[in-house]
């Protein structure tokens, strides 16, 4: 995961671990070429502020940290340089508004992958694995691209539920089991009811995949496993979800390439003898 990226999310800082996280967002060329005393001097705070904020970042030492902040801080500013939300003007040419789409969708998929981390990716594709019960809960902005997931695991053989309407996943939620995993797809929680959903999954032992953004807080407490869209979006102030239709996509269709190389041949195998037009 991107560390700046990983820095935005992270909620658990010291007010002096705040102050230099601000010094590597706004200084990061001061980095490189400081011993920690140096860097305790012109960030302003103590050095075992810095050993402490590397801890909770998982990095193993200053050098990793110099490695980190000179590979990822780039390709952070690349992915604010976008406007998500209004990404073409009303005095664009078609040109140019296909052109700032293209840079929309670069940044949208390079920001999704800088949110993953690999480690819980895999623990997600293995319990996708493990478990015959799995059904995904989608918001309903997202229904199509679940049920696009759907399709491409029903081809390989693995049986995969979408319960779009809130009616339905409340009563379904009701009869899920520890042997039940539930896949809950939603931006920002903007659908009251999956706060309390996603308790009484917690409740029934039921493990819950929980793909948000950045943003949404509430439900990540309960989940098992949680992936994230692309945050840069804004849940209401859009010309549309251009960013995040494109992240969950990519996410998804990860996902299931990440299931089908498990078993690569005997899932390719099972989608050409079924194939049908």
């Amino acid at each position: 995961m991107n560390l700046y990226t990983k820095m935005e999310q992270f909620a658990h800082f010291t007010e002096s671990e705040k102050a230099f996280v601000d010094f590597l967002i706004n200084q990061p060329h001061e980095v490189v070429d400081c011993n920690v005393q140096q860097l305790s001097k012109k960030s302003y705070v103590s050095v075992s502020t810095i050993y402490r904020f590397m801890e909770k970042m998982e990095i193993s030492g200053l050098t990793e940290l110099k490695l980190q902040v000179s590979t990822h801080q780039m390709s952070y500013d690349q992915e604010k340089n976008v406007d998500y939300n209004y990404p073409f003007s009303p005095y664009n040419t078609h040109y140019e508004i296909m052109s700032k789409m293209d840079a929309l969708y670069n940044q949208t998929i390079k920001s999704t992958r800088n949110l993953i981390d690999l480690e819980v990716f895999g623990q997600v594709v293995q319990t996708l694995y493990n478990y015959k019960e799995i059904t995904i809960f989608p918001s309903i902005g997202n229904y199509f691209m679940a049920e696009s997931f759907q399709q491409n695991m029903i081809e390989i053989g693995k049986k995969i539920d979408v319960v779009n309407d809130k009616f339905y996943q409340h009563w379904n939620s009701c009869m899920f089991n520890d042997t039940n995993v539930v896949m809950i797809i939603s931006y920002a929680n903007r659908t009251p009811h999956m706060l309390e959903m996603i308790k009484s999954l917690k409740e029934r032992q039921v493990v819950t995949i929980l793909i948000s953004s950045t943003k949404e807080t509430q439900l990540s407490q309960y989940a098992d496993y949680h992936l994230y869209f692309s945050s840069y979006e804004d849940s209401e102030e859009k010309i549309a979800s251009f960013s995040s239709r494109v992240s969950l996509q990519y996410l998804l269709d990860a996902l299931f390439a990440a299931y089908f190389n498990r078993s690569y041949d005997q899932h390719l195998k099972h989608k050409l003898e079924h194939y049908i037009d």
